[in-house]
């Protein structure tokens, strides 16, 4: 029985894909529409297939499928018909010698499940598909083989359109200012590094959704958009649940599990990972310091070797009671503990104008941190019918706390023993409060209109103590230039109201969200307070028209805000180096942006295309600049005295960014297990703006930070069956060069690839792969001030071979 549902599935998608004899010319064609419905629960049956075969040409077969409401539209020559209806697990419904002469609606088609076949079928995904909604793309990530074993971090990489760069940071279309969600909340993960996102693995993940323009349902936050990471359910009852096992080189251990109950009126599910793992990397500054008429009076160079180690344990567990057919509670808790010891070894050399070395120095920062988090969620449905008349509530209460202590020593050579003792600790504690309310109304002729309104409030609390000086004969004293504490708060209540109709293949969507928002940011030791309180108003318009279920267009406008996190505000400087420094700002003003998009849907025989057209205007942006902010580090050695400026990273509101271009995706499977995908993208970037900051010879430098450019982007992916049931994949990333007034920053290219295959009768998978096979991830940029060049190289992640082992029950 198993075989036969299988090869049935198999004809099914071959004829789903319409290769069909040509009809006469002179038959008119007509429309047939309709909707393909549950018999038991109501419910709209997405992708169900129906087969439409003329009885007099047999050779001639058209048909479609259904959209996310169970409609269907088929433009077919006139004539009469063997209708066909399909959805995997239910019975078949045949319609016979329909006279479809001219153009009808076939009504309601209602079909049963078919219990036998419910207990027998055996299903295994293999899909990675998009998805085109009216206000998102949804890719699921199927069997992506290069993130087997990998995280969050990794499948964000593998969407088109996001690129995760050398350092870890995640854009969308080449804008960072991304909002990351957790099935549609705020997570703790939101506003962190991107280490948490390497935390989660890619085992939980069942889709993610790209909005680049969102309405204003969701929050406003992020101009570039949102990616909302949704985390697998388990749908089957009983005992279910995964063990995975990845190792790699650099040494990597991960060893994770998941595992649920699920009975009539609750579900228990756990999920628990433990992470050991070393990332070895470097970077490199070159700095060449010049005087008033920009001639050479020195050099510095910079090499620093990274070792990273980290120990972490992550562990949830949440229990789902089903009060009745129509109202659940979740409850969950969440707890994350790590470790990390990080070693960055430097070499410093300084030279004079005519390349004669002047001072050779090591410097070691050694880091002990210590990381624990929880968090605890509860989330309210109830479900008042079965046309989507719904209404959720959620509260969220998130916890962190991270202690790092740095050891910083520094040596003259050739006396090594002539030594400097700094000591760097930096507390952090976090507390966020989500509490979220959202409504659903469905109303009219058959449902088409909706009306969603909410509420969501978002309470942050961040405090960090940071403590620096020296030790002197095992004394410590505290520098009390460096050394604050700082307390920062941030309470954004907001409001939305939105409304949708449906008139035919024709949808329109228009809503309005208002947010005030709160911020405080006290600076103890200086006692100087930033206090800043603003309301806004966020509209959003959309309109999409489904010319069949094969081809779509949607037109987007959205307003969007992007606030500065607690990380740029905060003005301590990370001095691993006392000559190459970042720090934020806690001047920062939000940025806002408009943001207007086209997008195009078609899907032909063995090919998916999607397409945007994007236009945005952000005021405000902030920006990364660079500055010579007048402090000096002088050193003194045999008589020989040299003085370096120190080059400082920080953040500025300083300009107009226009961007417009094109985001295209193709997907081309030309026989089962073949898929290739190309995901392309090219814009223009507009800066119009500048800045003032005093050079470390106190004089005031107006820098112009204008600038214009084109960016691309590439992403080559091929999955495809090799011998002995292995299946391969290999990707290709190639992410443009970026260029500004201050910086120029090389293009980066990282080619992947991985074999996998299925054991011990499907029900477990080993895989074996190669992320950055050439080992060629590496930023090189260069930076020119006004008394400074800069040449910079950072590997934050070394090439790496690894293996995984997955195994799955019920």
């Amino acid at each position: 029985m198993k075989n036969t549902l299988l090869l049935a599935f198999l004809l099914l998608s071959i004829l789903g894909y319409s290769q069909e004899a040509k009809p006469s010319k002179n038959l008119q064609n007509i429309k047939i529409t309709g909707t393909i419905k549950d018999s038991n629960t109501d419910k709209p049956l997405e992708y169900a297939t129906l087969i439409l075969q003329d009885p007099n040409n047999p050779n001639f077969i058209s048909g479609g499928v259904t959209n996310k409401n169970g409609k269907f539209v088929i433009e077919i020559p006139s004539g009469t018909y063997h209708l066909k209806v399909e959805y995997l697990s239910y019975k078949v419904v045949n319609l016979n010698n329909l006279d479809l002469s001219s153009s009808k609606n076939l009504g309601e088609i209602k079909l049963d499940a078919d219990v036998e076949k419910l207990n027998e079928v055996e299903l295994i995904a293999d899909k990675t598909t998009v998805e085109l909604r009216l206000d998102k793309k949804i890719y699921n990530v199927g069997k992506d083989l290069t993130v087997n074993g990998g995280s969050a971090s990794d499948v964000l990489n593998n969407i088109p359109s996001v690129t995760v760069d050398a350092q870890g940071t995640i854009s969308l279309r080449g804008n960072n200012n991304v909002k990351i969600l957790i099935d549609g909340k705020p997570s703790t993960l939101s506003g962190i590094s991107p280490e948490a996102l390497k935390q989660m693995p890619v085992s939980s993940i069942q889709k993610v959704e790209v909005i680049t323009n969102p309405s204003s349902k969701y929050g406003s936050s992020g101009t570039a958009g949102i990616l909302n990471i949704i985390l697998r359910k388990t749908k089957k009852s009983g005992v279910s649940g995964s063990v995975t096992t990845t190792v790699k080189d650099p040494k990597y251990f991960k060893l994770g599990g998941s595992i649920s109950l699920k009975k009539k009126y609750f579900n228990i599910f756990s999920n628990i990972s433990y992470i050991n793992k070393d990332r070895p990397g470097y970077s490199l500054f070159k700095n060449e310091f010049l005087d008033d008429t920009k001639n050479s009076t020195g050099y510095e160079n910079e090499y620093r070797s990274l070792d990273r180690q980290s120990k972490s344990l992550n562990t949830s567990v949440g229990l789902e009671l089903f009060l009745n057919e129509t109202t659940s509670i979740t409850n969950s808790v969440s707890y994350t503990k790590s470790s990390g010891l990080n070693n960055t070894d430097i070499t410093i050399d300084n030279f004079n104008s005519i390349d004669a070395s002047l001072v050779n120095r090591v410097r070691n920062t050694l880091e002990d941190s210590d990381e624990e988090s929880v968090r605890y969620s509860t989330t309210y449905k109830r479900k008042f019918n079965k046309k989507g008349h719904d209404l959720s509530i959620d509260y969220q209460y998130s916890r962190s706390l991270e202690l790092e202590d740095r050891a910083i020593n520094e040596a003259i050579l050739p006396n090594s023993n002539d030594k400097l003792f700094d000591k760097a600790i930096t507390d952090d504690h976090q507390i966020s409060q989500l509490l979220q309310l959202d409504y659903t109304l469905p109303f009219g002729n058959n449902y088409n209109s909706k009306i969603e309104l909410g509420y969501r409030g978002i309470f942050d609390n961040y405090t960090v103590d940071y403590l620096e000086g020296s030790i002197v004969n095992s004394i410590f004293t505290k520098n009390t230039n460096f050394s604050n504490n700082l307390i920062y708060s941030q309470n954004v209540n907001a409001a939305y109201l939105q409304f949708g109709q449906g008139f035919g293949n024709f949808n329109i969507s228009a809503g309005m969200r208002v947010e005030n928002t709160d911020v405080s940011v006290l600076l103890t030791n200086l006692n100087t307070k930033e206090t800043k309180s603003y309301v806004n108003w966020f509209p959003s318009m959309f309109l999409s028209y489904e010319f069949t279920t094969k081809e779509k267009i949607s037109l987007n406008f959205s307003r969007r805000i992007d606030r500065p996190t607690a990380g740029n505000l905060n003005p301590f400087p990370n001095r691993v180096s006392k000559t190459n420094l970042f720090y934020g700002n806690p001047d920062l003003d939000p940025m806002f942006t408009n943001s207007f998009e086209f997008n195009y849907l078609n899907k032909w025989n063995k090919i998916t295309f999607t397409s945007a057209l994007f236009y945005s205007k952000t005021e405000d942006v902030i920006h990364n600049v660079v500055i010579e902010n007048g402090n000096t580090e002088t050193i003194t050695i045999d008589g020989t005295t040299v003085t370096s400026p120190v080059i400082a990273k920080t953040k500025r509101n300083i300009a107009e960014e226009y961007r417009y271009g094109i985001d295209a995706t193709a997907t081309y499977v030309p026989i089962k297990k073949w898929r290739f995908s190309l995901n392309a993208m090219v814009y223009n970037q507009s800066l119009s703006g500048n800045y003032n900051y005093s050079n470390s010879s106190n004089d005031l430098v107006n820098v112009d930070f204008t600038a214009d450019q084109i960016r691309w982007y590439a992403n080559l992916s091929a999955k495809l069956p090799v011998l002995y049931k292995v299946d391969f994949q290999t990707n290709f990333y190639h992410i443009g060069a970026n260029n500004n007034s201050q910086t120029k920053t090389k293009a980066l290219n990282r080619l992947d690839f991985v074999f996998s295959r299925s054991i011990l009768k499907n029900k477990a998978s080993v895989s074996v792969g190669v992320t950055d096979i050439f080992n060629n991830y590496i930023r090189y940029s260069d930076t020119n001030l006004e008394n400074s060049n800069s040449y910079n190289e950072l590997q934050s992640d070394q090439r790496n071979i690894r293996a995984t082992f997955t195994y799955k029950f019920n």
